[in-house]
């Protein structure tokens, strides 16, 4: 799925998703905050082999948008999200313009004629915050079944409150954050402080990623000192590197991905 992943940071993610052996439907690219000079993007791809939809959003692709995040996260109220709680303004208003802009339509063009696949969501960072609204939307509304919606995020920051993750939970059956190491990005915003808590289950790798690493499943809770919350010396590095560097992954059209 990181390929997936990497794929929607380009402007022509069919490159990718031709090596990975899937057919790329669209790609939605929308300003996505008062600059107008940044913006939001997703893509679906369909892949027939093993019957599945897929989603990807788009991480944050300049400082200023990583600004933009951090400001409104952090001093703007929370806007409520049909499947329950409250969610990021900064997020909900980039999703929604990404969803009604035509993610939506795309999705749905292609749930009626795939009906019986499979729908996986998928981005990194701030894509991962856009992928889990998307997937908390899709099973409230009950465009498929619960057991056939699945979400796999990389670096992605907390979205919602409390009542958010639990109404996520309630409506998304296979749902994984990866964490790597010592990736800032997972502990934002603060939990503790202001509210927010992440939805289930987080998978973390505490060293390099390279084939055949370890990971833990930490599915007990947000806080568990066990896993990624152990570290109070964060490392941005870190971030960018989800088993391979992000833009390596996205300069070799997913190429260079491991078999």
């Amino acid at each position: 799925m990181v390929g997936f992943a990497a794929a929607a940071y380009s402007d022509n993610p069919y490159l990718c998703t031709n090596n990975l052996k899937t057919n790329f439907t669209k790609q939605i690219t929308i300003g996505c905050d008062f600059l107008n000079d940044d913006t939001c993007s997703a893509f679906i791809a369909v892949d027939t082999k093993d019957k599945a939809i897929i989603i990807s959003h788009r991480g944050s692709i300049s400082g200023v948008q990583i600004g933009m995040e951090v400001i409104e996260t952090l001093f703007d109220k929370k806007e409520s999200f049909p499947s329950g709680g409250g969610v990021s303004r900064y997020f909900y208003d980039a999703w929604s313009l990404v969803w009604n802009g035509g993610l939506r339509d795309a999705f749905l063009t292609a749930k009626n004629k795939y009906a019986d696949y499979d729908v996986w969501v998928t981005g990194h960072s701030l894509g991962g915050a856009m992928a889990s609204l998307t997937a908390a939307n899709i099973g409230y509304q009950k465009y498929v079944l619960k057991e056939k919606l699945k979400i796999i995020t990389f670096g992605e920051p907390r979205v919602g409150d409390v009542e958010y993750a639990k109404g996520f939970d309630n409506v998304v059956g296979y749902s994984y954050r990866v964490i790597h190491h010592r990736d800032p990005v997972p502990h934002l915003p603060l939990r503790n402080m202001f509210n927010y808590q992440h939805t289930k289950e987080e998978i973390f790798y505490d060293n390099d990623m390279s084939p055949g690493s370890s990971y833990k499943n930490c599915s007990i809770k947000d806080d568990e000192k066990s896993c990624s919350n152990k570290y109070l010396n964060f490392d941005v590095s870190d971030h960018s590197h989800y088993f391979k560097n992000i833009g390596s992954i996205l300069n070799a059209n997913c190429s260079n991905l491991y078999p």
